[in-house]
């Protein structure tokens, strides 16, 4: 499983879990569907009006019916790139399978780098049948394949196949006759400690700069908000604290 860090625009740090290259085949093929039905039904549509009505001046020429029906049939060859300007990154496809084109530095791609991206799907996906493109996001750090490399995107999945729930709190051991070092702590919620526990399972997953730097703001918003004084120096210790004192007044 592969993730990707995006800061927003209030410098808060949040970590996707890119999309896999068989969600990504999967939203492919749906849209292929959904285009496929489209084309039948215009197909359909302009050969009855074509017969039905031969003796009309509007359709007395094939030309005529033909250009009508590349009209009706050009946004198909448009079809990702148009929706994916308008629905945020997601094409019909996407949107099912909960994916989204983000920018790699965070926020919502540009018009011309979503076409950017869509130019080189000839490349990518429709000269190569998915090959380059399949081979460039396996061999890409960000999952990206090459349409994304040049417009700086990557597809991410909106939602985390790793999901915590206050089930996961209360698993974490405690300890007989604790006695809590914060007892203040119970005014703070569930939602809280959830958020206290991730971000303790993040740097300990992904000890970098940015995880420290929030654990470091999330230890002085908690000391603060709990009147606690001073801020305790080992950020890590003092969240597990934290956590424990705040299991062991709230289950019983």
């Amino acid at each position: 499983m592969k993730t990707t860090e995006i800061v927003t625009a209030h410098n808060v740090i949040i970590q996707y879990e890119l999309a896999s290259i068989l969600g990504r085949a999967l939203a492919l093929l749906l849209d292929i569907v959904i285009l496929f039905f489209y084309i039948t039904v215009c197909t359909i549509l302009f050969t009855t009006l074509s017969s039905g009505f031969a003796a009309s001046e509007m359709f007395d020429s094939r030309e005529v019916v033909y250009t009508i029906f590349t009209l009706f049939t050009l946004p198909v060859f448009f079809y990702s790139f148009i929706m994916e300007a308008f629905f945020g990154g997601q094409s019909i496809g996407k949107m099912a399978l909960g994916i989204r084109v983000v920018k790699v530095s965070g926020g919502n791609p540009s018009m011309g780098e979503l076409f950017l991206r869509w130019s080189f799907r000839l490349i990518d996906i429709l000269f190569s049948v998915g090959s380059i493109a399949a081979l460039s996001a396996s061999s890409s750090d960000k999952m990206q394949r090459l349409g994304d490399v040049i417009a700086n995107t990557c597809v991410i999945k909106l939602k985390s196949s790793k999901q915590y729930s206050i089930k996961d709190i209360l698993t974490i051991k405690s300890k007989e006759n604790y006695e809590p070092k914060y007892p203040q702590v119970v005014q703070l919620s569930d939602d809280d400690m959830l958020l206290v526990k991730n971000s303790i399972e993040r740097i300990r997953s992904y000890p970098n700069k940015q995880h420290s730097e929030l654990v470091t703001e999330l230890t002085n918003l908690v000391s603060e908000r709990l009147n606690i004084t001073p801020i305790p120096k080992n950020n890590v210790t003092f969240l597990k604290t934290v956590l424990q004192d705040y299991i062991v007044l709230t289950r019983s």
